[in-house]
C-alpha cells in the first residue's frame, strides 16, 4: 500500500528518542509506496534545522527519503490552488497541511503524527496510518 507522507513521519524516524519513533518506523517499513509531496521535503529539512541537524545530516537523510526506490515525488503545482478548497474556516497558517490533504484526498490514504491533520483527513474519508496513536 502506498501513501503521503507528511514531514513528521520522516522526523519522528530520524530521531531515535522520539515518542513515535518505533511506530515510525514501521510506518515507512509497512508501506509499499512513498508519495512525498516536494512540499513535505522543505518542510523536514526546516525542522532538522530547527532540531539542530548539521547540514550533511539533514542531506544525507534527504537522500535516503528521494533515492529510496517507494519514493514518488509529487510535482505539488496541481494542489496549490486545491489547498484553499479544503481550508474553509483554517487560517493561512494551515496553507501546507491542506496542500497535503489535496494530495491525500487523491491518494487516498495519509501517514502523519499531526493530530489537526488527522482530524481533517478523517473527515474527507482519508485513511489513516497509523490507524490509532498511541
Amino acid at each position: 500500500m502506498g501513501a503521503v507522507i507528511d514531514s513528521n513521519v520522516f522526523i519522528y524516524a530520524a530521531i531515535e528518542n522520539s515518542e513515535y519513533h518505533k511506530s515510525a518506523m514501521n510506518v515507512i517499513r509497512s508501506l509499499d509506496g512513498w508519495i512525498v509531496p516536494t512540499i513535505v521535503i522543505y518542510e523536514t529539512v526546516w525542522n532538522f534545522r530547527k532540531l539542530g541537524f548539521g547540514t550533511e545530516e539533514a542531506r544525507e537523510l534527504v537522500e535516503q527519503i528521494l533515492f529510496d526506490p517507494r519514493t514518488s515525488l509529487v510535482d505539488d503545482r496541481r494542489y496549490l490552488l486545491g489547498g484553499f478548497e479544503l481550508l474553509k474556516e483554517l487560517g493561512l497558517r494551515h496553507y501546507i497541511d491542506s496542500v497535503i490533504l489535496a494530495i491525500g484526498k487523491e491518494a487516498g490514504a495519509l501517514a502523519t503524527y499531526d493530530k489537526k491533520l488527522r482530524n481533517q483527513a478523517t473527515r474527507l474519508g482519508i485513511k489513516l496510518i497509523p490507524e490509532v496513536l498511541e
